[in-house]
């Protein structure tokens, strides 16, 4: 459970108490003597403010190297240019969308990960081949950085 979801479950339970004890019965009806009567309605209670000091972007990095190479291939297929631009450098866009990718029939050969930070990416086609150099985490993302071709 993260830090936030806790803060905000414990929240939730400081309001639910307030409440519970604002809108109690008041047993001093009827009685003589002096008391103060209860409200009944409950003081609102603010939740504690805690910095966000994460954020994760859901659905728009690319999670692994094989996701942002075959991601960025996809794109530049349906020449999308702002769906590549989520895995790849402005370098490598410009450089892969300087032809038409309508139609390619490349095919990915994976991965290498002799360096497990900095991973290439392979796709062959008829004629050669394409390597994406991949950077990131798992965590923060992947990004292509460099796109090299290959004439046979």
């Amino acid at each position: 459970m993260t830090r936030r979801m806790v803060v905000l479950a414990a929240a939730a339970c400081a309001v639910a108490l307030v409440a519970a004890a604002c809108s109690g019965s008041d047993d001093s009806a009827g009685k003589t003597g002096s008391s103060t009567p209860r409200s009944s309605t409950p003081t609102a209670v603010a939740p504690p403010t805690v910095p966000d000091t994460t954020s994760v972007t859901i659905g728009i990095i690319c999670t692994t190297p094989e996701d942002a190479a075959q991601g960025i291939v996809a794109a530049w297929g349906a020449d999308d240019r702002a769906a590549a631009s989520r895995c790849a450098s402005a370098a490598v866009i410009d450089r892969l969308f300087q032809t038409s990718g309508a139609g390619n029939s490349w095919f990915f050969q994976g991965c290498d990960r002799a360096d497990p930070g900095v991973p290439i990416c392979a796709f062959s086609y008829e004629g050669g081949a394409a390597f994406f150099t991949v950077e990131g985490t798992d965590a923060a993302g992947w990004k292509a950085t460099k796109l090299e071709f290959l004439a046979d």
